[in-house]
């Protein structure tokens, strides 16, 4: 009996492992249709003041964000929202510009429009971007380590695929720099686990100045 328990716990764990990594991949997905693409997060401007020019260049600008900057904090706001934290309105304060808001603000109302209408699950209106995926995650019992790493690694795609585009750097570049982002992916999504959303704060000065820039800019591609 005891044996047939543990095997059917194992099924069972396999099971909601292969759940969550199914939905994942199709959250994260450029098929899914909440419009990442159009959004750089500031690193156009980047690209356009020579700071992010190659793949070494993408490669450290990423790594900063994920453990020190905007993707780190999303994390953390993420993992508390998927425990039931209410944290909208924290996440939405730190946001350092209008475009940043506005990201966060018309991807969580895409993302939560979408989960409604597929898999019934209602969010409440204003949502960040973030605060959205871990209510859902979290009402679909989605493992949390799972969910914060294929959500880094989600901000990382879109960002290679602005780089991709803009710089231009190649698609092998592309996905060489996304392999190599791989330590500080598992990094982000463990210090997003340990930190406590009290203590959270970022320090990304270059990425927050170049998405405050972009505000202003008189050409541009991305909305942000």
């Amino acid at each position: 009996m005891a044996m047939a328990a543990r095997t059917d716990m194992n099924i069972d764990m396999t099971r909601n492992r292969n759940k969550t990594a199914l939905t994942l991949q199709n959250w994260f997905s450029p098929a899914f249709p909440i419009g990442a693409f159009s959004y750089s997060a500031g690193l156009e401007t980047a690209i356009e003041c020579g700071d992010v020019h190659n793949r070494e260049s993408l490669t450290g600008w990423l790594a900063v964000t994920l453990c020190h900057g905007a993707a780190f904090t999303d994390a953390v706001f993420l993992r508390a929202a998927m425990t039931g934290k209410d944290v909208n309105d924290l996440c939405l304060a730190l946001c350092p510009g209008a475009e940043r808001y506005q990201e966060t603000t018309e991807l969580g109302t895409a993302f939560s429009k979408i989960i409604y209408e597929t898999q019934a699950i209602e969010l409440p209106p204003g949502l960040a971007y973030p605060i959205a995926i871990g209510m859902a995650a979290g009402r679909l019992g989605l493992d949390v380590e799972m969910t914060l790493a294929a959500f880094l690694q989600g901000a990382c795609l879109n960002q290679i695929s602005v780089a991709v585009r803009t710089v231009p750097i190649g698609q092998m570049d592309g996905q060489s720099c996304l392999v190599a982002l791989q330590p500080e992916i598992e990094a982000g999504m463990s210090k997003a686990m340990t930190t406590y959303v009290s203590d959270v704060g970022s320090f990304a000065l270059a990425a927050d100045l170049c998405a405050l820039e972009h505000e202003t800019a008189e050409q541009r591609i991305y909305r942000t």
